[in-house]
């Protein structure tokens, strides 16, 4: 059973259409754009669209601040400081906005199992 987490603090259980991993398709219907996937603290993995974030530049404004899914990738939170994934090994998503110690996940995100999304670990 994965979660998808919405900005405005709500959330739902949902299940991969075909019963054991989700599709590209659904993962990019989910999150509304062009997918990245982030290892959480927990062993889970977070879906976020790779497209959240402002460019003044471009005249866009980005998606808002998804404060469950900021808490759960472990980047501070408005209502308190929160480790920064330091010294596990995890780099922010490119879709986080701002500072590092002011960085939060944007938009619509799916929390899950790495065998819903075929997570595969990759040797550095």
């Amino acid at each position: 059973m994965a979660l998808i987490l919405y900005p405005d603090g709500t959330s739902k259980e949902v299940h991969p259409a075909n019963g054991d991993h989700f599709e590209y398709e659904e993962l990019i219907q989910i999150v509304e754009g062009t997918i990245e996937m982030i290892p959480l603290p927990d062993g889970r993995i977070m879906t976020l669209t790779a497209e959240g974030r402002p460019d003044v530049e471009a005249g866009i404004a980005g998606l808002p601040r998804n404060e469950q899914a900021s808490v759960l990738a472990g980047f501070p939170s408005n209502e308190g400081p929160l480790a920064a994934l330091r010294g596990l090994g995890v780099t922010p998503p490119s879709s986080y906005v701002g500072p590092l110690e002011l960085a939060y996940i944007p938009g619509t995100v799916l929390v899950s199992t790495k065998q819903e999304v075929s997570w595969t670990e990759t040797e550095e």
